[in-house]
């Protein structure tokens, strides 16, 4: 994920003397990767990554920290400010205890909400937003709406915080119900659309049994702030990613909010972001507290802890660190660190909950230590021995060779569109159907490679008409209550009439495999059934191995069938010159007889 950070708003967090491009020198090579950094009127943007596993970094204050952490390495003085976690909440907690001159009736589900913060503020006005907040949000991508909204998105951004303002006098009964929706609820959301829930999506409905939010994604419409809007419900809080993630992939809707509260965001944030949203919203709109906090919290974060052997990190990194110069890297990321001789142990801030064993402490100390520090040195012993799937190989060697002989391979998705089962004939019934596909297009697991080859074929002809593709991959067979069994097929397709070429590819692929091929014939073979009467201890397989070399018009010998002390074999009789007649056939069936009853001691069954 990429966010858009203006230098000047950096600096608001990160108390610095690092010109841009050192901190975008530095930070890439120990943390975020700054991808570019380009210069808007007096200002600085930076572009910055951050890696999913790491929301806490993916805000103004976050990228700041990572900094404040960073630059010291590089000999650079750096401090972290306004830093929303250190500041005391105690004193607004206590003035906001009693009821107020508005209310709330809340429930929440806190399998589905962690924690939920709000207040209820009167007073409002609803205006465009001042020129220093505008300025900050545009720089980021965020278009300006108006101030009570654009305090919610410069929370999002600074902090990594969403927020949500609801109007008041909308919510029916002043109630807000958080629950799990039904299959086939609707909403219309903010932008307009109607959205038709697939169930399980986290919602909020007031008294009148309205949805008015769906939670973590976008808002309702008919909760908005309007110009008219004067009382408004400020509201913080976390959710289930799980159900966020499912719901924004299902319908789909995509937010900047979504794409946050997806990766897990943390519940210790929501009150500090709330108070400093209330801050702005008295001081830009002209908002007065007219409720008391409602902080329903039910499970609270508890610190735990990580160890590491210094052994094991030593190894890994290949240096020898002090106790001093771990702490020093440790510290300003927010962990505890507590060292002996042999480990480290490090308390886990709230925001950091993706350190969970001892390899990511290990990491955590590599890559402030420098990646670019670790010593290069060729591993000692002998090399692993790696025995690769055979398998792998083959389908490897095919696809090599077909690239030498002047095919182009395939790449196409493994699912395709309900129309195409349907142009192929194929059985919806017994295909896999996806639950929330991303598109149409994509909807069922598909059974054969014929529609995506084909289809590829016919995307291409307007740009070329003489065409030699293939692919090897997968197609996905139905089984009745169960996953589907994938099996690898080769599909190899060209334009025009081809027999030869495509005679002479199978040729050379059964040859590769040391597999004979033995061409269709032209004429049709006669097959009939033998039954013979066995001795004990009688072999079907010896019996079919010596009886297929009698003749080389005997095609083939197949077991059908055991009855006591019958077995009954089908022979397939075959010249690939001439029609055979039944004339032709007699000696050849005279000769398996005797062969049975002199090697195998069985004799014919006669009708």
């Amino acid at each position: 994920m990429n966010i858009l950070i203006p230098d000047s708003w950096l600096r608001e967090f990160l108390k610095t003397k690092a010109m841009p491009k050192e901190i975008q020198r530095c930070l890439s090579l120990c943390g975020p990767s700054v991808e570019r950094v380009r210069k808007a009127g007096d200002d600085f943007i930076y572009d910055v990554e951050i890696t999913t596993n790491r929301p806490d970094a993916m805000s103004v204050a976050g990228v700041a920290r990572e900094a404040a952490a960073i630059l010291p390495r590089f000999g650079i003085a750096a401090k972290l400010v306004s830093d929303p976690y250190t500041a005391s909440t105690a004193p607004f907690i206590s003035a906001h205890k009693k009821e107020g001159a508005k209310r709330l009736t809340i429930k929440t589900d806190a399998r589905l909400n962690p924690r939920w913060t709000s207040m209820v503020l009167t007073g409002v006005r609803v205006a465009p937003s001042p020129a220093w907040l505008r300025q900050k949000l545009e720089t980021t991508g965020v278009r300006s709406i108006n101030n009570v909204i654009d305090i919610t998105n410069y929370l999002m951004h600074a902090y990594g915080q969403p927020a949500h303002a609801f109007d008041y006098d909308e919510i029916e009964g002043a109630k807000m119900m958080l629950r799990a929706s039904k299959k086939g609820e609707k909403i219309v959301t903010l932008d307009g659309k109607t959205h038709i829930l697939p169930g399980d999506d986290i919602i909020i409905e007031d008294g009148a049994g309205r949805i008015i939010d769906l939670c973590g994604i976008m808002g309702g419409q008919n909760s908005s702030i309007k110009p008219t809007t004067t009382t408004v419900v400020l509201f913080t809080q976390t959710y289930n990613p799980m159900n966020i993630r499912k719901t924004s992939m299902a319908i789909p809707a995509r937010s900047e909010a979504s794409s946050l509260f997806e990766k897990g965001l943390d519940s210790e944030l929501t009150l500090p972001a709330l108070i400093r949203g209330i801050e702005l919203m008295e001081k830009l709109t002209g908002a007065r507290i007219a409720s008391k906090l409602y902080d329903i919290y039910p499970k609270p974060y508890k610190p735990y802890s990580v160890t590491v052997t210094k052994e094991k990190t030593y190894r890994y990194i290949g240096t020898m660190l002090t106790d001093s110069e771990i702490k020093k890297m440790l510290v300003p990321l927010g962990f505890t660190p507590s060292i002996t001789k042999k480990d480290i142990t490090v308390t886990v801030p709230s925001y950091r909950t993706d350190v969970a064993l001892d390899v990511d402490v290990i990491e955590e100390i590599a890559r402030i230590w420098g990646y670019h520090n670790i010593p290069t040195k060729l591993p000692e012993g002998e090399p692993p021995v790696v025995i690769s799937d055979p398998q792998l190989l083959w389908e490897q060697e095919i696809k090599v060779r077909l690239r030498d002989w002047g095919f182009s391979e395939l790449y196409t998705y493994s699912m395709i569109s309900e129309k195409l089962m349907g142009v192929f004939g194929l059985d919806t019934k017994k295909a896999y159907k996806i639950s929330n596909p991303l598109s149409e297009e994509w909807l069922y697991m598909r059974p054969t490679l014929w529609p995506s080859v084909l289809t590829s074929i016919e995307q291409n002809l307007h740009a070329q008409t003489d065409l030699q593709v293939f692919e090897l991959s997968m197609r996905y067979v139905w089984q009745a209550g169960d996953l589907p069994k994938e099996r690898p097929v080769l599909l190899v397709a060209w334009t025009g009439r081809r027999f030869r070429e495509a005679k002479g590819l199978a040729q050379a692929i059964f040859a590769l495999f040391g597999l004979s091929y033995h061409p269709i014939s032209k004429y049709p073979p006669i097959v009939e059934d033998l039954s013979f009467i066995v001795t004990a201890g009688f072999q079907v397989g010896p019996l079919i191995d010596v009886l297929s070399r009698v003749h080389k018009h005997i095609e083939s010998i197949k077991f059908l069938d055991a009855y006591e002390n019958k077995r009954t074999f089908r022979v397939t009789y075959n010249d690939p010159t001439k029609n055979l007649t039944g004339m032709d056939v007699a000696p050849i069936r005279q000769k398996l007889i005797e062969y049975a009853g002199e090697k195998f001691g069985a004799s014919v069954v006669t009708a």
